[in-house]
Protein backbone atom coordinates (compact mmCIF):
# COMPACT_ATOMS: atom_id res chain seq x y z
CA UNK A 1 0.00 0.00 0.00
CA UNK A 2 0.98 3.63 -0.49
CA UNK A 3 2.10 5.47 2.08
CA UNK A 4 1.00 8.93 2.48
CA UNK A 5 4.38 11.38 2.59
CA UNK A 6 3.98 14.35 5.89
CA UNK A 7 3.97 18.00 4.90
CA UNK A 8 7.52 17.96 5.99
CA UNK A 9 8.49 15.24 3.89
CA UNK A 10 6.22 16.85 0.50
CA UNK A 11 8.53 19.92 1.21
CA UNK A 12 11.47 18.20 1.89
CA UNK A 13 11.15 15.42 -1.18
CA UNK A 14 10.28 19.05 -3.69
CA UNK A 15 13.71 20.39 -2.85
CA UNK A 16 15.50 17.31 -3.29
CA UNK A 17 13.98 16.90 -6.98
CA UNK A 18 13.10 20.35 -8.11
CA UNK A 19 16.55 20.46 -9.77
CA UNK A 20 16.33 17.63 -12.69
CA UNK A 21 13.85 14.98 -13.98
CA UNK A 22 14.61 11.55 -13.08
CA UNK A 23 15.01 8.70 -16.06
CA UNK A 24 12.84 5.95 -13.65
CA UNK A 25 10.60 6.25 -10.98
CA UNK A 26 9.89 3.31 -8.52
CA UNK A 27 7.09 3.20 -6.17
CA UNK A 28 7.14 1.19 -3.13
CA UNK A 29 9.63 -1.21 -3.77
CA UNK A 30 12.60 -1.60 -2.17
CA UNK A 31 12.02 1.92 -0.24
CA UNK A 32 8.85 3.39 -0.17
CA UNK A 33 10.04 6.40 -3.12
CA UNK A 34 13.16 6.17 -5.54
CA UNK A 35 13.94 8.16 -8.29
CA UNK A 36 16.87 7.14 -10.55
CA UNK A 37 18.54 10.26 -12.28
CA UNK A 38 21.33 7.16 -13.62
CA UNK A 39 20.90 3.90 -15.04
CA UNK A 40 23.46 2.17 -13.06
CA UNK A 41 26.23 3.05 -10.80
CA UNK A 42 28.86 1.44 -12.56
CA UNK A 43 32.02 -0.41 -11.30
CA UNK A 44 31.29 -0.57 -7.75
CA UNK A 45 34.03 -2.65 -6.80
CA UNK A 46 36.03 0.47 -7.27
CA UNK A 47 33.80 2.44 -5.07
CA UNK A 48 33.88 4.03 -1.29
CA UNK A 49 30.31 4.70 -0.58
CA UNK A 50 29.98 7.58 2.31
CA UNK A 51 27.30 8.24 4.51
CA UNK A 52 26.95 11.30 5.70
CA UNK A 53 24.76 11.62 9.35
CA UNK A 54 21.14 12.77 8.14
CA UNK A 55 19.89 16.03 9.77
CA UNK A 56 17.23 15.60 12.24
CA UNK A 57 16.82 19.25 13.50
CA UNK A 58 13.81 19.69 11.14
CA UNK A 59 12.36 16.84 11.20
CA UNK A 60 7.82 17.22 12.17
CA UNK A 61 7.89 15.65 15.54
CA UNK A 62 4.37 15.69 15.85
CA UNK A 63 3.75 14.48 19.37
CA UNK A 64 6.85 15.23 20.60
CA UNK A 65 6.65 18.52 19.23
CA UNK A 66 6.62 21.71 21.95
CA UNK A 67 3.00 21.07 22.36
CA UNK A 68 3.02 17.76 23.68
CA UNK A 69 3.86 15.66 26.47
CA UNK A 70 6.77 16.00 28.46
CA UNK A 71 7.81 12.49 27.94
CA UNK A 72 7.23 12.79 24.42
CA UNK A 73 9.01 15.93 24.07
CA UNK A 74 12.37 14.35 25.33
CA UNK A 75 11.82 11.02 23.20
CA UNK A 76 12.09 13.78 20.10
CA UNK A 77 14.35 15.52 21.24
CA UNK A 78 16.38 12.24 21.97
CA UNK A 79 16.31 11.00 18.85
CA UNK A 80 17.16 13.62 17.18
CA UNK A 81 20.47 13.17 18.68
CA UNK A 82 20.38 9.64 18.15
CA UNK A 83 18.61 9.40 15.12
CA UNK A 84 20.83 10.13 12.37
CA UNK A 85 24.14 7.85 14.09
CA UNK A 86 22.25 4.74 14.74
CA UNK A 87 20.76 5.14 11.15
CA UNK A 88 24.40 5.79 9.62
CA UNK A 89 26.03 2.99 11.64
CA UNK A 90 23.65 0.92 10.51
CA UNK A 91 23.55 1.74 6.97
CA UNK A 92 27.12 1.29 7.12
CA UNK A 93 27.50 -2.00 8.67
CA UNK A 94 24.86 -3.17 6.36
CA UNK A 95 26.44 -2.31 3.48
CA UNK A 96 30.20 -4.00 4.49
CA UNK A 97 28.10 -7.36 4.89
CA UNK A 98 25.91 -6.96 2.13
CA UNK A 99 27.17 -4.67 -0.51
CA UNK A 100 29.33 -5.07 -3.59
CA UNK A 101 31.37 -1.79 -2.67
CA UNK A 102 35.34 -0.98 -2.20
CA UNK A 103 34.71 0.15 0.84
CA UNK A 104 31.70 2.21 3.27
CA UNK A 105 32.43 5.02 5.77
CA UNK A 106 30.78 7.43 8.00
CA UNK A 107 31.57 11.03 7.79
CA UNK A 108 32.02 13.29 10.58
CA UNK A 109 31.64 16.96 10.64
CA UNK A 110 34.80 18.41 9.03
CA UNK A 111 36.23 14.96 7.61
CA UNK A 112 37.20 14.51 4.22
CA UNK A 113 34.90 12.89 1.45
CA UNK A 114 37.27 10.12 -0.07
CA UNK A 115 37.59 11.32 -4.23
CA UNK A 116 35.74 8.02 -5.35
CA UNK A 117 33.24 8.14 -3.19
CA UNK A 118 29.35 7.88 -3.79
CA UNK A 119 27.81 10.18 -1.17
CA UNK A 120 24.56 9.57 0.83
CA UNK A 121 22.78 12.42 2.60
CA UNK A 122 19.53 13.54 3.94
CA UNK A 123 17.30 14.45 6.44
CA UNK A 124 14.61 12.88 8.78
CA UNK A 125 11.07 14.33 7.75
CA UNK A 126 9.22 12.87 10.50
CA UNK A 127 10.57 11.59 14.21
CA UNK A 128 7.15 11.50 15.88
CA UNK A 129 6.48 9.22 19.31
CA UNK A 130 3.09 8.99 18.65
CA UNK A 131 0.71 8.26 21.64
CA UNK A 132 1.25 4.96 23.58
CA UNK A 133 -1.86 5.39 25.42
CA UNK A 134 -3.60 5.17 21.73
CA UNK A 135 -1.98 2.59 20.85
CA UNK A 136 -3.13 0.27 23.84
CA UNK A 137 -6.51 1.57 24.49
CA UNK A 138 -7.35 2.19 21.04
CA UNK A 139 -5.50 -0.07 18.64
CA UNK A 140 -6.13 0.13 14.52
CA UNK A 141 -3.36 2.66 14.02
CA UNK A 142 -4.12 4.90 16.89
CA UNK A 143 -1.32 6.50 18.15
CA UNK A 144 1.51 5.21 15.49
CA UNK A 145 5.12 6.52 15.98
CA UNK A 146 6.63 7.40 12.92
CA UNK A 147 10.22 7.98 10.99
CA UNK A 148 10.57 9.14 7.45
CA UNK A 149 13.63 10.08 5.60
CA UNK A 150 14.45 11.81 2.24
CA UNK A 151 17.41 11.78 0.64
CA UNK A 152 19.82 11.45 -2.19
CA UNK A 153 23.00 9.51 -3.87
CA UNK A 154 25.69 11.86 -5.46
CA UNK A 155 28.67 10.86 -7.29
CA UNK A 156 32.54 12.37 -6.25
CA UNK A 157 31.29 15.27 -8.42
CA UNK A 158 27.76 16.41 -6.88
CA UNK A 159 25.72 15.22 -9.34
CA UNK A 160 22.25 13.48 -8.24
CA UNK A 161 22.45 9.81 -8.85
CA UNK A 162 18.83 8.98 -6.88
CA UNK A 163 17.05 10.45 -4.46
CA UNK A 164 14.82 8.09 -2.13
CA UNK A 165 11.94 8.68 0.59
CA UNK A 166 11.50 5.67 3.34
CA UNK A 167 8.68 6.28 6.22
CA UNK A 168 7.87 3.41 8.84
CA UNK A 169 5.56 3.54 11.56
CA UNK A 170 4.79 1.63 14.76
CA UNK A 171 1.41 0.96 15.82
CA UNK A 172 1.13 -1.62 18.09
CA UNK A 173 3.63 -3.71 20.45
CA UNK A 174 2.99 -4.71 24.99
CA UNK A 175 1.12 -2.28 27.05
CA UNK A 176 1.21 0.14 23.35
CA UNK A 177 4.70 -0.18 22.75
CA UNK A 178 7.73 1.60 23.46
CA UNK A 179 8.31 4.91 21.89
CA UNK A 180 11.34 5.78 21.66
CA UNK A 181 12.54 2.01 21.09
CA UNK A 182 10.26 1.27 17.91
CA UNK A 183 11.92 5.46 17.01
CA UNK A 184 15.55 3.88 17.72
CA UNK A 185 14.32 0.56 15.92
CA UNK A 186 13.10 2.06 12.87
CA UNK A 187 15.75 4.41 12.31
CA UNK A 188 18.41 1.55 12.24
CA UNK A 189 15.95 -0.72 9.94
CA UNK A 190 15.63 2.37 7.69
CA UNK A 191 19.04 2.32 7.64
CA UNK A 192 19.40 -1.05 6.46
CA UNK A 193 16.45 -0.04 3.94
CA UNK A 194 18.66 2.39 2.27
CA UNK A 195 21.69 -0.28 2.58
CA UNK A 196 19.64 -2.70 0.34
CA UNK A 197 18.62 -0.51 -2.91
CA UNK A 198 22.09 0.62 -3.06
CA UNK A 199 23.34 -2.92 -3.31
CA UNK A 200 20.65 -4.47 -5.18
CA UNK A 201 21.04 -1.13 -7.65
CA UNK A 202 25.20 -1.82 -8.05
CA UNK A 203 23.86 -5.64 -8.91
CA UNK A 204 22.00 -4.38 -11.45
CA UNK A 205 19.06 -6.05 -9.25
CA UNK A 206 15.46 -5.54 -9.55
CA UNK A 207 14.58 -2.55 -7.13
CA UNK A 208 10.57 -2.25 -7.57
CA UNK A 209 9.63 -5.36 -4.91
Amino acid sequence: MRRVMSVWAVLAWGAIVAAQAPIKTIEDGVLDHIELHAASLDSPSSLTVAIEPFDASTAELGTGGKDGKQTRQEEARTMQQEGPRVLAERFASTLKADGPFKGVVVLTAGGATPADAVVVSGRFAALDPGSRAKRYFAGFGAGKSAVEVVGTVKDSTGRTLATFRQRRVGAMGLGGGDSLGKLMSDSRSIGEDIATFLARWARGQALDD
